[in-house]
């Protein structure tokens, strides 16, 4: 795999977490960061460095929702 396909990886995933947010998070603050920090990387290594952050940050908010589903079906 080259850094190129890992980048478009990275961005689609990215794009699919966006676009299914219907508002601001918890983790608002993290995410305007790394996506300062996205646009002044100087490279592509360090732009899916950002882009991995930005996704775990995603993915920290997901769980929350997750944690909510299962306690809600379970009660």
């Amino acid at each position: 795999m080259t850094y190129k396909e890992i980048y478009d990886l990275h961005i689609q995933l990215l794009h699919v977490y966006e676009n299914n947010e219907k508002h601001q998070g918890p983790y608002q603050k993290q995410l305007n960061y790394f996506k300062r920090q996205f646009f002044i990387a100087e490279d592509i290594v360090q732009r899916i460095f950002v882009l991995n952050q930005l996704i775990k940050i995603h993915e920290k908010s997901r769980e929350i929702k997750i944690k909510w589903c299962s306690e809600e079906y379970f009660k």
